[in-house]
């Protein structure tokens, strides 16, 4: 569990990272309510974008997309509802999901593919 914990932690480094370099401003890693996580929270071309972030080390089970099923996509939204109440001036929204393919090795952890899913799902 220690290793996919911290597996965990560099695929949302990578993701904040890609994300950076691809025209999103990070404006929060890690949120947190009572009840939901968002991964990353970042602003992308004036929509404010809610990220889950899923590492893999391959596709074996899927992709990480499919793995943000119903009942995390619930608990995104009400960690985005909380977010928005407190920073109304943000109009538009939507829920990206960043896949980051790779895995940890010797000399640290190495990435082999992210992939960017815009509006990844729809409230």
């Amino acid at each position: 569990m220690i290793a996919k914990n911290i597996s965990g932690k560099f695929g949302e480094m990578y993701a904040a990272k890609h994300l950076e370099q691809n025209g999103y401003r990070i404006i929060c890693r890690n949120y947190k309510t009572k009840i939901a996580e968002i991964d990353i929270i970042a602003e992308n071309d004036g929509c404010l974008c809610f990220v889950e972030v899923k590492t893999r080390k391959n596709k074996e089970f899927g992709s990480g997309g499919e793995w943000v099923n119903g009942a995390k996509q619930h608990k995104m939204v009400l960690g985005a509802e909380s977010y928005i109440v407190s920073h109304p001036q943000y109009s538009r929204f939507r829920f990206d999901v960043v896949e980051v393919y790779g895995e940890m090795m010797p000399g640290g952890f190495a990435v082999s593919e992210i992939n960017v899913i815009k509006n990844a799902f729809d409230v």
